[in-house]
C-alpha cells in the first residue's frame, strides 16, 4: 500500500464493525460520519454499489448517488485535508478489482427528523434536465431534493411537518485511481495513473463547514456488464485526516525536544 507522506506523523484511529450496512434508498451518513476536525479516522466496514457510479457521473447524462456512499465531516476553521480511499475484501463482487474514486462537496443531504433525500424526489427530477440517470454529478456543483415529512409518518392527511427542499452541494474537487483507460474521457479528471485500488488527495485550505463526500467506482465500461436491478458491491477503506500546518509541527517538535532535554539533564 501507498502511504502518502503527510499521514506518516499523524495517529490512525481505524473504525472496524463486524458487518457491513445494506445499501440506502436515500442519501445519509448513518456509521459515515468522520465527526468534527477529524485527526485521522478510517471507516473501514462500507461497501460501494457497482464499480461504474463515480465514472458514470461524470458524463452528460449526470449520475445515480444509488451507485455510491456518501460520508460527512465538519471543519470548524481553515485547515488542510487528506483523503485516502482503499479497496478492501468486502462485498459481492470480485475480489482485488475495484477501483475507487471520490468527490467532496460543501454541503450536505437532508438529515433527521426530515426525509432523506433522493434522486427519484419530484424536486430532484424537476430540477434536472430530462433523460438524466440521476441527480449525482462527480465534477461539479448540484442538487437533490426529498419528500415531505408529514406530521404522522406516511399519512399525508395528517398535515406537513417539513416541507420538501432541496439540498445544494458545492463542488471542491475530487480524485480518481487509475487513467481514463479505466475512468473515461471526461475533460479534468484527476487520475492517479496508477489502477491499484488506492487513490488519496490533499485538500489544501479548506474553510470551516459541513462537508459531503461521495465514493464510488471509477470504472467506466462496468455499467454495459453491471446492469442491476442487482448490483455487486465491494469494500473501501476511507480516511480523513486534517493535516496540521508546518507551524503546528514546528512547536509540537519544539516541545517534544524541549522535554527531551530536561529529561536528559534533570535538575541537581
Amino acid at each position: 500500500m501507498k502511504i502518502p507522506f503527510h499521514l506518516l506523523a499523524v495517529t490512525t484511529v481505524t473504525v472496524l464493525l463486524l458487518t457491513t450496512r445494506p445499501a440506502s434508498a436515500h442519501i445519509g451518513y448513518g456509521g459515515r460520519d468522520f465527526g468534527t476536525n477529524p485527526v485521522s479516522l478510517t471507516i473501514s466496514n462500507q461497501t460501494v454499489s457497482s464499480a461504474f457510479g463515480w465514472a458514470d457521473a461524470t458524463d452528460t447524462d449526470w449520475g445515480d448517488s444509488h451507485r455510491g456512499r456518501f460520508f460527512r465531516f465538519t471543519l470548524t476553521n481553515t485547515v488542510s485535508v487528506s483523503i485516502t480511499v482503499e479497496r478492501n475484501s468486502l462485498g459481492t463482487g470480485t475480489n482485488g478489482v475495484f477501483l475507487p474514486a471520490f468527490s467532496l462537496y460543501l454541503g450536505l443531504g437532508h438529515l433527521a427528523p426530515e426525509q432523506g433525500s433522493h434522486d427519484s424526489a419530484a424536486l430532484s427530477t424537476n430540477s434536472r434536465p430530462i433523460g438524466t440517470e440521476g441527480s449525482l454529478r462527480a465534477l461539479t456543483d448540484w442538487s437533490v431534493g426529498n419528500d415531505p415529512t408529514y406530521v404522522v409518518s406516511g399519512d399525508p392527511g395528517s398535515g406537513i411537518l417539513y416541507p420538501a427542499s432541496l439540498r445544494h452541494f458545492t463542488y471542491i474537487g475530487h480524485a480518481a485511481d487509475g487513467t481514463p483507460a479505466n475512468y473515461g474521457d471526461a475533460p479534468g479528471i484527476n487520475g492517479d495513473g496508477n489502477a491499484d485500488g488506492y487513490v488519496t488527495y490533499l485538500f489544501e485550505n479548506l474553510a470551516a463547514g459541513d462537508y459531503s463526500l461521495f465514493v464510488g467506482g471509477a470504472n467506466y465500461a462496468s455499467q454495459e456488464i453491471e446492469t442491476g436491478p442487482t448490483y455487486p458491491t465491494y469494500g473501501i477503506s476511507t480516511t480523513v485526516s486534517v493535516v496540521p500546518e508546518p507551524s503546528t509541527w514546528a512547536l509540537v517538535l519544539t516541545g517534544v525536544a524541549a522535554t527531551t532535554l530536561l529529561r536528559r539533564c534533570p535538575r541537581k
